[in-house]
């Protein structure tokens, strides 16, 4: 599969090592002290004039890339001790993979990552000479020939047309189709974990389909 990437063996490594960044992160912003509110105007521009060159006068401190400390460090006592302190919203996860899966399938210019500077990263790479970019036109642009993962015409009518006949039990999500439109949709979820292994069965190459199986496995079994 190196031929695919990057052509490179990747070193086999053990399990990595757990790292706990809490107390890094909180000898950073302990020191951070805010006043909320709006600000007071200071009228007398001597003062601050002298205050600007005091500044100044101070030394230079390490830039800290935090601005203020959170509360949950000064509530919770153990916040710095936990591995994973905050969780991550596997709704919005779900509904950004699918926007981008389903984009690029579609080849929604809009969507999709695969961009000019994607196509050029694998000609710096050397990799996947069959798809370089072909030379540029006396216009100036470059033609994207199609991937092996973007839906022909036939595949993106196919795959609409059965998402518009599905039916599915009252409460299970909204109705399939009236969202049918490339419009957005606000059932990701059902989607990305229910609808898109199914309908990707009879398309694509074969490698495009267990990829996305296993992503929507993947998204099942964390949720």
């Amino acid at each position: 599969m190196n031929k695919y990437f990057d052509n490179q063996d990747k070193p086999e490594t053990d399990e990595p090592k757990r790292t706990r960044y809490g107390q890094t992160v909180f000898d950073m912003v302990k020191g951070i002290d805010i006043e909320f509110g709006k600000k007071k105007k200071v009228e007398d521009r001597t003062m601050t004039r002298k205050r600007n060159r005091d500044k100044m006068e101070e030394p230079p401190i390490a830039p800290v890339p935090f601005e203020k400390q959170s509360c949950f460090f000064k509530y919770l006592s153990y916040w710095k001790e936990l591995d994973m302190p905050h969780a991550i919203d596997c709704m919005h996860l779900k509904k950004n993979v699918f926007e981008s899966t389903i984009g690029v399938l579609l080849d929604i210019k809009t969507k999709t990552k695969d961009g000019l500077k994607s196509w050029m990263d694998l000609v710096n790479q050397d990799i996947r000479s069959k798809i370089h970019l072909t030379p540029a036109t006396q216009s100036g642009k470059v033609d994207l020939s199609g991937a092996s993962y973007n839906l022909t015409r036939d595949e993106k009518r196919a795959m609409c047309q059965w998402l518009r006949g599905v039916k599915v039990t009252t409460g299970f999500s909204s109705n399939i189709k009236s969202l049918v439109s490339m419009k957005d949709s606000n059932d990701f979820h059902v989607m990305l974990m229910v609808f898109l292994p199914i309908v990707i069965r009879a398309i694509g190459p074969e490698y495009v389909k267990m990829v996305i199986t296993c992503m929507s496995y993947f998204f099942n079994y964390i949720t």
